[in-house]
């Protein structure tokens, strides 16, 4: 439980435990805002700027919020409205992020594994034969999947509250809250996965429904009438679960931003 006299940094199960009481207590609120979030997502270009915005809304409030200088949704779209655009710019920069990281671990995840698995194949080939030659390609391509895996995990964690500081500080722009998240997160990767953990954990029972009538497929016909309604009733659980889910994972972000400045900055917790 955290109260107004709780001072500073909150543990990994605080961050969630609290995002989870805020999105609750303003439950209409959020979900509103996640409604027309993921409806904006479906225009092109102008939309996907809306749904950046809004995405960056959510975290705006739940900080401001913890920092006992709550606003209403329209003052903090207010507020955050002329950087709508920046919102886009910053997605496309984490895309290309995301993508550079992807190929540039691959790459020498997959140099290593030939690496490692050419040493460890031609001694276990020496001992066992043709069994040691396939023992060492399995590891091979367990050492790249481990390695783009952990690399693509340390660059999300370094740039997981870009939105919230761009949402946030008046003189940040796009590229600037990727260096400023880079900055808040350092040396925390290991919190911001815990945190992202308990958050899945706390999202899993609402994961699992979703997958229901995908499996309920498994045992109709394709292209029967059943099967086209299941598909249906599959596409509307999916969008209720995104938007459902969209305003908790923001809040998560709001909080952890709070949560490094106030390790960093020495904000005090006023809830």
């Amino acid at each position: 439980m955290i109260s107004a006299s709780t001072p500073g940094p909150l543990n990994p199960g605080n961050v969630v435990s609290a995002a989870l009481r805020m999105y609750r207590d303003r439950f209409k609120m959020y979900f509103g805002l996640s409604a027309r979030a993921v409806l904006w997502a479906l225009v092109p270009v102008y939309g996907w700027a809306q749904y950046g915005m809004h995405t960056g809304l959510m975290s705006r409030l739940a900080f401001q919020e913890l920092v006992n200088q709550p606003e209403t949704a329209r003052d903090a779209e207010r507020a955050i409205k002329p950087k709508m655009w920046s919102f886009l710019w910053l997605g496309l920069l984490l895309v290309a992020i995301f993508i550079s990281t992807y190929i540039g671990v691959a790459i020498v995840a997959v140099l290593l594994g030939i690496l490692v698995g050419g040493l460890l194949g031609t001694a276990l080939a020496a001992i066992f034969g043709d069994g040691g030659a396939v023992f060492s390609g399995i590891v091979v391509g367990l050492i790249t999947f481990l390695g783009i895996i952990l690399g693509l995990l340390w660059v999300v964690s370094r740039v997981f509250i870009s939105e919230v500081s761009l949402a946030m500080e008046s003189r940040v722009g796009a590229s600037d809250s990727i260096g400023r998240s880079w900055q808040l997160t350092k040396g925390s990767i290991m919190r911001i996965q815990f945190v992202v953990l308990a958050a899945y954990l706390v999202t899993l029972p609402v994961i699992i429904v979703t997958f229901l009538p995908q499996l309920a497929q498994l045992r109709m016909e394709p292209g029967t009438a059943a099967y086209n309604l299941v598909t249906l009733v599959s596409l509307v659980i999916s969008l209720a679960f995104n938007i459902a889910v969209l305003p908790f994972w923001q809040v998560v972000k709001g909080v952890l931003y709070y949560d490094l400045r106030s390790r960093r900055e020495g904000l005090d917790l006023s809830m």
